[in-house]
């Protein structure tokens, strides 16, 4: 039960007690300062200019494509066992599953699309890694996360293809907005506190300065929470840091504005890299994980990331802004499996991430490979026990800058951005027999699959839309293009497997042209039709720039694509929202690689078809003052259309072969969200329900098919579906008034989220 302290500074005890106000997706220019121009008639004017940028970053009824937001009420109503992925569950079309309190190991579709094909942003600026174009990869930063559900005040979740100004880096089935939480006019101290189940436990401090008038109208947030928990899973333990500070410092009346963003994530735990045998389910329990001396996955993970950006009001028509942004991140993998289980005669693969499964004998004179000389069996009596333990290590920083400029016209509101980014990445891979292990480079030190090397990407991205009002400002028009190009390279600094073992480097660039074109017609001032049309790309991962032992294709894939379609009508009432829309995804050039293990030729190639389709419904309905009932519901076919090898399952810790015509492995049919809210005075309530449909799972080819890319391979399984679930998730809190020293209130809060208790394995391993 969490409760939180709120006091005020002591030089202010005459404060009220803070009253949040919450627009979403805030983007507004300063509010406080907008009373301070000189004249009525310049105010009237930087209203209009201010009205129309909000409505341009908030998107407003007629908006041509479907979009969600979340607000900053419905963020701070979620308990501490949510993350910035799981709340979006409450949107149409979107399935989201994780393996942990907090951000541990979250899972994530939207309408079949996984997380590492989509776009995220934050503040506006990439939130994903440049080099493998996207965020949520197998055992790839799984544990913490950039920005934490307590650092942000607002979502937008964009599926398809997004308008080219929201957009973002890299996607091919949607974008997801985040907004960071920004400093409060009037100053404020919280103390936070949460217990809840499953020995999970955060406390913290969020502090406002408030508008300092000394300043100049400065405005200063900071936050700090811990977390730990001991996690939904047996021996699943994990513990996240998170720290934001923000600062906002208007100027020129208020008229434009500086901001600054620092944030510090750190996220350390144990995770389940692969599939439980449902054998050992059924024996122990639906959340039964191995003993960590048995077989372990942990991951540390730190990120941080600095944004500087300025907007500035040039005149009525004419708004400049530009941001300068730094992320880094730094993160420490290692796996591991008791060497008594590395054996045939054992059912299953307790850790397949221990060296031994992925490579089998390595090193030693039977067995050599250049610039690793450490012998497995003479250090441990047998390549099992020599290879039991795996470390890896990444490394990557980058740089970037967003400019962006909105021109407003009588009748056009044109927006010209871009995107101009560098980063680079190092990483290496270490074997040995224990999780104790050295890390001498040319001993131990493994430098295939990509690792031990350096990537490189610098990113090239410019856009042009532009929003035309027709016939009274009913029909709207909004075209625009985004054109981008990548230049890709990969440095091994040796080759495991030529003679002699020289380094090399791989590289290639590749350009996207991605057209946009919405409409929209407002039939009523409440009902408004809309269809929309986008081509989006994602670039190839750079751990696709890599020879197998004999080599690979001569260059690495292009990006994989999409055109997307969609068409709708929406109803927007005092009261009542309505939404219903229908929608076509064709992907194709998907990524598809095959090392060729009699030959050891690995192919990179761009050879797979999706196809997504279906319908999303969602709606809102204020039944009085206080009470307000809300609901979507989404049908999604998701599908292949050739047949080609793939990483088939969202959570990507399966790769094998699909056919044409199979359905995606866990994306489910059917979603739908139904909730009732209560509001009143200092106390609120919230009852969601959340369905998620049957979805089809995977198994494993057998070892006797003729052809050598199917032999157990990993496949989808529309013969065996998992069935549909429903969930309950509760919260309450109130807000109690103190008026004792600095402590002005207390609030006091209840979530309850329910589990699933329907597990089995989604993935066979055969």
């Amino acid at each position: 039960m969490p409760h939180r302290a709120r006091t005020h500074p002591l030089q202010h005890p005459s404060l009220r007690p803070l009253v949040l106000m919450v627009i979403a997706c805030q983007a507004a220019l300063p509010q406080a300062a907008w009373a301070t121009t000189k004249t009525h008639r310049k105010v009237v004017k930087i209203e209009a200019v201010k009205k129309r940028y909000e409505k341009m970053e908030m998107g407003e009824h007629n908006i041509p494509s479907d979009m969600s937001v979340l607000t900053k009420k419905q963020i701070r109503a979620q308990s501490s066992s949510q993350s910035i992925y799981s709340i979006l569950k409450q949107t149409p079309s979107v399935n989201e599953y994780q393996q942990n309190v907090g951000p541990g190991t979250p899972v994530l579709t939207i309408r079949g699309v996984r997380m590492s094909q989509l776009a995220q942003t934050l503040d506006g600026i990439p939130m994903i890694s440049l080099l493998s174009g996207g965020e949520g990869a197998y055992l790839n930063n799984n544990i913490g996360s950039v920005v934490s559900k307590g650092q942000i005040e607002g979502v937008q979740v964009y599926p398809g293809v997004a308008p080219p100004d929201q957009q973002g880096f890299a996607t091919v089935g949607g974008t997801i907005a985040y907004h960071t939480l920004q400093p409060s006019v009037k100053p404020s101290t919280d103390l936070l506190t949460r217990i809840g189940s499953f020995n999970t436990t955060e406390y913290g401090i969020e502090a406002n300065s408030g508008t300092l008038k000394s300043a100049g109208g400065l405005r200063l947030i900071m936050r700090l929470t811990h977390t730990h928990t001991a996690g939904y899973i047996e021996n699943t333990p994990a513990r996240y840091t998170d720290f934001l500070f923000s600062a906002v410092k208007p100027y020129d009346y208020g008229l434009s504005q500086l901001t600054g963003t620092l944030i510090y994530n750190r996220g350390t735990g144990y995770l389940i890299s692969s599939a439980i045998p449902v054998a050992q389910l059924n024996k122990y329990g639906p959340f039964y994980n191995y003993p960590l001396s048995e077989a372990s996955t942990h991951e540390t993970n730190n990120f941080i990331t600095a944004i500087v950006g300025d907007r500035t009001y040039i005149n009525r028509h004419l708004l400049v802004g530009v941001k300068l942004f730094y992320k880094g991140r730094h993160s420490t993998g290692s796996a591991y499996a008791n060497p008594q289980y590395i054996n045939r005669s054992y059912p299953y693969q307790v850790n397949f991430n221990a060296p031994y499964f992925g490579f089998g004998p390595v090193g030693g004179p039977s067995n050599p490979n250049n610039g690793f000389s450490y012998n497995p069996a003479a250090v441990f009596g047998s390549y099992q026990a020599g290879e039991a333990a795996d470390r890896t290590n990444q490394n990557s920083a980058t740089i970037g800058l967003a400019p962006k400029v909105n021109l407003f016209l009588p009748y056009n509101d044109i927006t010209i951005g871009g995107l101009f980014a560098h980063e680079r990445g190092h990483g290496t891979q270490y074997f040995y027999g224990t999780l104790a292990m050295p890390e001498v480079n040319g001993y131990n030190s493994y430098t295939g699959a990509g690792w031990g090397g350096y990537g490189y990407r610098t990113v090239y991205s410019g856009y042009i839309q532009d929003k035309i009002g027709l016939f009274h400002k009913t029909l709207h028009i909004e075209p625009g293009v985004t054109v981008t190009e990548v230049h890709s390279r990969q440095y091994q600094p040796i080759n495991l497997y030529a003679a002699p073992d020289q380094p090399y480097t791989l590289a290639n660039s590749d350009r996207a042209i991605l057209p946009y074109l919405g409409l929209s017609y407002d039939i009523t001032r409440k009902v408004v039709a809309y269809a929309s049309y986008g081509k989006g790309a994602r670039f190839a991962p750079i751990a696709d720039y890599v020879l197998g032992p004999s080599g690979s294709s001569t260059y690495a894939p292009g990006a994989e694509t999409v055109n997307a379609y969609e068409a709708g009508m929406r109803y927007v009432g005092r009261r009542l929202y309505l939404n219903l829309d229908g929608f076509l995804q064709n992907m194709s050039k998907m990524f598809s690689f095959y090392i060729n293990y009699t030959t050891g030729f690995a192919q990179y190639e761009n050879t797979g078809k999706e196809r997504m389709d279906g319908a999303e419904f969602s709606g809102k309905y204020l039944l009085t003052r206080h009470w307000a009932v809300s609901g979507n519901a989404s049908y999604t076919r998701a599908r292949y259309l050739n047949g080609f090898a793939a990483v088939d399952t969202p959570f990507e810790g399966q790769f094998g072969y699909v056919f044409p015509g199979d359905p995606l492995a866990s994306v489910p049919n059917w979603l739908a969200n139904l909730g009732l809210s209560y509001r009143k005075d200092r106390f609120q309530g919230d009852i969601i329900g959340q369905y998620t449909g049957s979805q089809v799972t995977t198994y494993n080819l057998p070892p006797t098919e003729s052809n050598p890319q199917l032999q157990d391979a990993t496949t989808p399984n529309p013969g065996h579906r998992l069935a549909g679930y429903f969930v309950l998730n509760v919260g309450a809190s109130y807000r109690i008034p103190i008026h004792q020293g600095v402590l002005r209130s207390l609030k006091v809060a209840l979530n309850v989220n329910n589990r699933p208790t329907r597990l089995e394995s989604v993935e066979d391993l055969g």
